[in-house]
């Protein structure tokens, strides 16, 4: 995997804002830095990813980073 993830909480917001397609065609890396023992970070993401009508769907491990996936929540 050659990507860059999102160091910061803002980063990961502004591209899950910026995504025109549907879930299925998002991916999010997200660096393991961001993964805080309280998972205060990945909650904040994981609320806007909801908001958008998003479920998660698994990810894949990175070298110091996981590559989460989405589909449409069937709610």
């Amino acid at each position: 995997m050659n990507m860059r993830p999102c160091t910061t909480v803002e980063e990961a917001l502004a591209a899950i804002d910026a995504h025109k397609g549907t879930a299925e065609t998002f991916t999010l890396p997200i660096a393991d830095s961001l993964n805080d023992t309280m998972g205060a970070a990945l909650a904040i993401i994981t609320d806007r990813i909801l908001a958008r009508g998003w479920e998660p769907e698994g990810y894949e491990q990175g070298n110091g980073f996981k590559v989460y996936r989405y589909k449409s929540a069937g709610w």
